[in-house]
């Protein structure tokens, strides 16, 4: 078991294939048993690195909507979310 501290520009790996993309992957894995901690920032900072590469071209529009992809089951958050063009996926649901 390893302690990571991942920021933003690590964790957008796991969302865009780049060099570290796959490592970055099996941090991620549960059975690896790592500990990993990020800033209450870094959800905002994804985000907001995602969508710079959908609008560079280095991903898709697809891609980047798949990866910012909203699961609530706050009915109201939901309807703003979509009002907004993102994707939403409401666990009550499945």
């Amino acid at each position: 078991m390893t302690v990571y501290f991942c920021d933003s520009s690590a964790l957008v790996k796991c969302y865009v294939q780049e060099p570290g993309s796959a490592w970055m992957l099996t941090l991620l894995d549960p059975t690896a048993g790592h500990h990993l901690y990020v800033a209450s920032i870094t959800g905002v900072e994804v985000i907001a690195a995602v969508a710079r590469r959908v609008r560079r071209g280095d991903i898709t529009t697809t891609d980047g909507a798949a990866a910012l992809t909203l699961v609530s089951a706050d009915e109201e958050r939901n309807r703003a979310a979509r009002a907004e063009g993102l994707i939403v996926e409401d666990p009550n649901t499945h």
